[in-house]
Order: structure tokens, then C-alpha cells, then sequence
């Protein structure tokens, strides 16, 4: 099982980039904890740099993903200065770094934003200038996720699709099988007919309430008989989908057994329900 280490950019006094609102901690910090689940349900172990707001030192992100043994390293961060959609980075090297970032990068402009293209970059010693990708054992990528200082890029922005995104490309890459999230399917309320109450009477203790479901399609109205005896709500819509829902409540008791009803009509049908309230 291929273990991949998930690296959130900034985080606690180090915000990154701040534009629109936005603070590039916040938002990395979403992309990555989403990409977690994703790759957790295709299969990978995961492991995070970061899974809450705290700063964790740049020098340790890469030696803390040597440690724990990870195949891949892969840094979210969003970009900034005025320009506009993706890039991806990867090592001066090669190989495995550049083939996963080509992966990502496809990806990410998948989702809209301008192909930035894979890049690199070469310190002044000649190694890997993105301390992430210098300090890594396995094939590591930084990706930039559009720019938070742009209206553009912002307006796309949505973390579980980046996620989603990412996910993809270490799958194409690594040839693990995507495997999307599955999705309830949607309740859809039975066609409603005529009208029926789920009850016909009740004992009903004073200060004790009730709720009536009314099986119908409009909006019934209700008359009450007995209003020393129960109070009663407007019908309002049942969130199940089966009709209206009317709440009645005993009044305060007398020595005697008290008795009121409602007649709900809708559709052209009335239907009484009793109340005996003690």
C-alpha cells in the first residue's frame, strides 16, 4: 500500500498569501485534509503535516515525511503577485517528481483554471530550491492551486474539487484506480393524493402536545372545536415530503375529561381528529 504524505502550506503565524479575505493557511488546509479522505478511499496510507491551524517549521516538513517512510510528498499551496491559474512543481531531477506533478497539473487545469505549466527551479548550490522538494527522499510536487489574489481564480475555487483534482493525478500516475465518493441517493417524496390524517383520536394530557400529519398536497386549513380545550398550530410543511404537519396542545386541566377536534380540509375532503384531553 503506497504511502503518500500530505503537506498543508503555512499554518499558525505563518498565513502565506492574503487577498479577497482569504488566507492561504486556511484554504490549504482545506484542499488537504479533503485530499486525506480521498486517497484514504482509493486505497493509499496517508499521513499530514498539519491537520489544524498550528506553524510547523519549513526545515522539518520533508525530514517528518522521510521519517515516516512515504513513497510520495505532496505539498497545496495557492499562489500570488497578479497572475492567474495553476502550476506545479517539481524536482531539478526528474523523474518520478516531474511524471506525478504532469499528472496534477492535467488535472487542476481540468477543473478551468490557465495551465501554468510543471516547473522547476535550481538554488544557487544547485539543488532544488523549494525546501520541500530538496529535503524529501521520495518524488515530491508543490502545487499551486490557482491565485488567491485573483477574482478569477477565486470565483473557481472550491477545495473539494482541487481535492479531487489531486487525487486523480497521483492515481493516473501511480496507476491506483479512482474511486469516487458515493453519494446517497436522493429521497423523493411519493405523489400526495387526497387527504388522510395519521390518526383519528388521541388521549391527550393537558400541557402535553401533539403533532398531526395531514397527508396532503396544498396547504390544508383547519378548524378547531373546542378551543378551551386544545390550541392548534398552522399546518406547516412536513421536511419529509409526506404532507403537513399541525402541532395541537392541551390546555390546562379541569376536574373533567374535556373533548375538541380539528376538521382539516384539503383537496375537498375534510377529516376530523379527536382529542380527549386529561
Amino acid at each position: 500500500m503506497l504511502k503518500v504524505w500530505i503537506d498543508a502550506g503555512h499554518g499558525g503565524i505563518q498565513p502565506g498569501a492574503c487577498s479577497q479575505g482569504y488566507k492561504e493557511k486556511d484554504l490549504t488546509l482545506q484542499i488537504a485534509t479533503l485530499l486525506g479522505t480521498e486517497l484514504t478511499r482509493c486505497g493509499f496510507t496517508v499521513a499530514q503535516t498539519r491537520t489544524t491551524d498550528v506553524d510547523i517549521p519549513l526545515d522539518t516538513r520533508g525530514p517528518l515525511a522521510n521519517k515516516w517512510g512515504a513513497d510520495y510528498f505532496v505539498s497545496v499551496h495557492l499562489n500570488a503577485g497578479g497572475g492567474r491559474g495553476a502550476e506545479t512543481w517539481c524536482s531539478i531531477a526528474g523523474g518520478k517528481s516531474k511524471a506525478l506533478a504532469e499528472c496534477v497539473q492535467a488535472e487542476l487545469v481540468g477543473l478551468g483554471y490557465v495551465d501554468r505549466g510543471v516547473k522547476t527551479r535550481k538554488g544557487d548550490d544547485g539543488r532544488d530550491y523549494l525546501a520541500v522538494i530538496r529535503q524529501t527522499n521520495m518524488p515530491a510536487v508543490l502545487a499551486e492551486v490557482g491565485f488567491i489574489d485573483s477574482t478569477e481564480d477565486m470565483a473557481r475555487f472550491d477545495a473539494s474539487k482541487a481535492a479531487q483534482a489531486i487525487a486523480r493525478g497521483i492515481c493516473k500516475h501511480t496507476g491506483v484506480a479512482y474511486k469516487q465518493a458515493v453519494s446517497a441517493p436522493a429521497f423523493t417524496a411519493p405523489e400526495i393524493t387526497g387527504l388522510t390524517l395519521d390518526t383519528s383520536t388521541k388521549d391527550l394530557a393537558a400541557g402535553a402536545k401533539y403533532t398531526v400529519l395531514a397527508k396532503c398536497k396544498d396547504k390544508p386549513s383547519v378548524a378547531t372545536t373546542g378551543r378551551d380545550v386544545i390550541s392548534v398550530s398552522e399546518p406547516r410543511l412536513d421536511p419529509k415530503g409526506r404532507g403537513w404537519l399541525i402541532d395541537v396542545q392541551g390546555l390546562p386541566p379541569e376536574p373533567v375529561v374535556r373533548h375538541g377536534h380539528i376538521s382539516v380540509t384539503a383537496d375537498g375532503v375534510t377529516q376530523q381528529c379527536n382529542f380527549n384531553v386529561t
